[in-house]
């Protein structure tokens, strides 16, 4: 019987939305959903009703490991990404690459 009233006792402190002043139950109750409840994060949990303090800011930046601005912090593409183009460099030489140079300046 104690371990009974001891669950009885501690269930409403389990509870999203208990209401210490209700006097009987309608079917209302919601458990507590841990999560990011900013929606401006990246991480944003929208069924989440108790603030986890994980939220995480979208950083925005080319996430393309071979692009030549590649950013290794960035969580979120930005459509910034440059490709490399490898060739010659020097203009004397016939197969010399106009586009390298503009892109590796």
């Amino acid at each position: 019987m104690k371990k009974l009233l001891l669950i009885l006792f501690l269930l409403p402190v389990l509870l999203f939305n208990f209401n210490p002043l209700a006097n009987a139950d309608n079917n209302s109750c919601l458990p507590y959903i841990y999560g990011c409840t900013d929606p401006n994060m990246l991480n944003y949990n929208p069924n989440a009703n108790t603030e986890d303090f994980s939220c995480i800011p979208y950083i925005y930046g080319c996430m393309d490991s071979t692009a030549s601005n590649y950013d290794s912090t960035a969580n979120t593409d930005n459509n910034t990404c440059v490709a490399v183009v490898e060739g010659y460099m020097d203009q004397t030489v016939y197969n010399y690459n106009n586009v390298e140079k503009i892109i590796k300046q």
